[in-house]
């Protein structure tokens, strides 16, 4: 009687156990926690690089650009691409479009609250235009390819608005790039 009652105990003490280590913990960390999925509406960013230069040498550039965040840090993107070029001193006049491709990498998230350097997102960044220029001195036209790569700040100025400079190279050199024999290349953008 007396193993039975024993047996008994340890049955329920054991059972007992058992049912106590199911309990669940959280063990994921916190900043885990806060590592969620961004939404679809986060993801998508939009921006445009332009530039602008009158005088002699008259250059306007438009570039719109949607992109698409792959992780925190990774971001690719395209879209069109408008120059348009005046040089008086030469008498000539280009317009130039296309479109373009790219992908930038966060290598230092400045913009994160426990920044200490007062600097926005370092970030690395390539792209390749493929453009339509006019073949000078024929009016015969091309299409070209011009690859770009380099660094530069992103800093944000509120919400989702910032903005972005980026010193870049022109890898390929082709003679009839608009960014021939300028290296290197700077590029400031909008982004929202």
């Amino acid at each position: 009687m007396i193993n039975k009652q024993i047996a008994l105990i340890f049955s329920l003490l054991f059972i007992t156990l058992s049912a106590f280590s199911q309990v669940e913990e959280r063990v994921k960390p916190e900043k885990e926690e806060q590592k969620e999925k961004l939404p679809l509406s986060q993801r998508i960013v939009f921006g445009a690089d332009f530039g602008l230069s009158f005088g002699s040498y008259t250059y306007i550039k438009l570039a719109p650009t949607v992109g698409y965040r792959l992780t925190n840090r990774l971001t690719a993107g395209l879209g069109p691409i408008y120059i348009y070029a005046r040089d008086k001193y030469y008498d000539l006049e280009s317009s130039i479009y296309g479109g373009k491709i790219f992908t930038s990498f966060t290598v230092y998230q400045g913009t994160q609250k426990e920044n200490r350097f007062g600097i926005g997102d370092l970030m690395l960044h390539i792209e390749n235009e493929v453009v339509n220029v006019d073949k000078f001195p024929t009016t015969d036209r091309l299409w070209i390819d011009n690859v770009l790569l380099g660094a530069g700040l992103y800093q944000t100025l509120g919400g989702r608005f910032g903005v972005s400079i980026f010193v870049l190279w022109d890898v390929t050199q082709n003679f009839y790039s608009p960014y021939y024999m300028q290296n290197p290349v700077f590029k400031f953008g909008l982004n929202f």
